[in-house]
């Protein structure tokens, strides 16, 4: 979209020495640059910049500058991929220097390096403090009428929280940049207590919500902004992470009340909720999509077709070979039932470049987790929007935060929804643990390549031992993710590294 490109543009103003010095990041002021709700917007979009699927942008904001992918691109060192790749829903076989301590699970600090660009989820701390000097001066603004200063306010607000979010998932709470009286402040802070940071976040989100549009579907010309429905699944993202069922049950619940999001249904509707763009209208099951694009455009296809591809008639018609080949292993590919309707976007045969038929029995190290199938045989990158948030993740998390309070007897009709759609028999006669592992699995059957894996696992208590069980150097404290050294050396003992680092 126009506006992203105008936000990789308004990045060489808005960027910072350091990125534990974020508050030198912009030399615009409300009385230089904030004169019309024009001024507001562009700064706004640029707070887009890092929740995209493009290769990278440099980023000022770091010493370089340094150049880094967006969180949702499917390269192995974002936050999507590292979200999925080296569990037991997806991997790859490791063999390359980037790819080995993440599948192998032997990261440490030293491999989580800023200077490379290799750590492109931590790096994006900066724009915290961006949302918030951006939140400060739209505020300030006098230029920009109340109403329209309050919709860009709230969206900011979402967006910080939403980055918040994924900084906590990966490491933890961090010494975030959330009041603009600190942005001159050059000194070293500690990070966040754990209840401060959360509070943060949801006071953000609650904030913003009332002011926030309840949604962007069938907005072509809007879609991938901010909505109550991205506030809203931020906030059971949150409470589900904190095991915090009440609150789970509670805001899984309200977004099914809003009326706004469904199931997709009738023939082929799993394998059309992925080949849909621009916030569709036919499409109400895709709470947020990343808006994909030739400028910005969906890698996945390309990092799951094997390295010697060639196609798999009649879905795939002749195309270019792969690149890493993220593969499901086939101990989770039978998870699925024969009738799974959600098979439909996951091969489990294709032709090579030698004409050869690849199959399980003749080689084939895992199924291809295709997802998207609308796939162009000409492109590399697709233009299908990168799925984020669904309503059947809203579903599956209540019948869950449910069975963890009061059992199976409710959470059925939840679950159940889920499963129907995939042309699959419903759960019954299960225990509290019978159910709490069987939705563990339909989660993995629905949301597989969708970013939500290692979070399920890490919730259900079962993140290291899977790991372990597939031989693994797995360990405890693996359930977060090194603060990157230099950052550690920078900090000169005031910020504190993770535990087992």
């Amino acid at each position: 979209m126009k506006r992203y490109m105008l936000a990789a543009c308004l990045l060489m103003v808005f960027g910072c020495k350091k990125t534990l010095q974020p508050q030198e990041y912009s030399a615009l002021t409300p009385q230089n640059f904030y004169q019309s709700s024009a001024d507001a917007n562009a700064a706004l979009m640029t707070l887009y910049v890092p929740f995209t699927s493009n290769w990278g942008n440099d980023d000022p904001g770091t010493s370089g500058p340094t150049w880094y992918a967006g969180l949702y691109n499917a390269d192995i060192k974002t936050y999507f991929s590292r979200s999925i790749v080296g569990t037991d829903e997806i991997t790859n076989t490791g063999t390359d220097g980037n790819t080995a301590p993440l599948v192998n699970y032997t990261w440490g600090p030293d491999t989580w390096t800023l200077s490379s660009g290799s750590e492109a989820t931590y790096a994006k701390i900066s724009y915290v403090a961006k949302a918030t000097d951006i939140i400060s001066a739209i505020n300030a603004s006098s230029a920009v009428p109340d109403d329209v200063k309050k919709g860009y306010i709230a969206e900011a607000r979402a967006l910080r929280a939403w980055l918040m979010f994924v900084l906590y998932d990966f490491y933890g709470p961090l010494n975030v940049k959330v009041n603009d009286a600190t942005l001159t402040d050059t000194s070293e802070a500690p990070r966040l207590s754990d209840t401060a940071y959360v509070n943060q976040m949801v006071g953000d989100l609650n904030q913003a919500m009332p002011d926030l549009k309840v949604s962007y579907n069938g907005d072509a010309t809007n879609w991938g902004r901010v909505s109550q429905g991205v506030a809203n699944m931020l906030l059971l993202k949150i409470y589900m992470k904190k095991r915090m069922w009440p609150e789970a049950e509670a805001q899984g619940k309200a977004i099914i009340q809003m009326g706004t999001y469904s199931l997709m249904t009738g023939a082929g509707a799993y394998a059309g909720i992925f080949n849909t763009s621009g916030g569709s209208g036919s499409n109400n099951e895709v709470i947020y999509g990343v808006p994909a694009n030739q400028s910005s455009p969906n890698f996945w296809p390309q990092e799951v077709f094997p390295q010697d591809f060639a196609s798999a008639l009649p879905l795939i018609s002749p195309r270019a070979v792969g690149w890493i080949t993220q593969y499901m292993p086939w101990p989770f590919y039978d998870k699925f039932d024969a009738a799974d309707q959600r098979l439909s976007v996951i091969l489990n045969t294709y032709t090579n470049t030698g004409g050869v038929v690849k199959t399980r029995a003749n080689g084939m190290i895992g199924a291809i987790p295709l997802k998207y199938t609308a796939v162009q045989p000409s492109l590399v990158g697709q233009n299908t929007d990168v799925v984020v948030f669904r309503y059947a993740e809203v579903l599956l998390s209540v019948a869950e935060a449910i069975n963890e309070q009061r059992g199976p007897a409710e959470a059925y009709a939840y679950v159940n929804q889920v499963r129907e759609r995939a042309g699959v028999s419903d759960f019954a006669g299960m225990t509290q643990a019978t159910l709490r592992q069987a939705i563990l699995d339909e989660r993995g059957r629905e949301l597989f390549g969708e970013g939500v894996r290692r979070q399920d696992l890490i919730r259900n208590g079962s993140y290291i031992a899977t790991a372990q069980a597939q031989g693994k150097s797995a360990q405890p404290y693996d359930t977060l993710f090194p603060i990157p050294q230099s950052v550690i050396l920078q900090g000169r003992g005031i910020i504190q590294q993770n535990p087992g680092y």
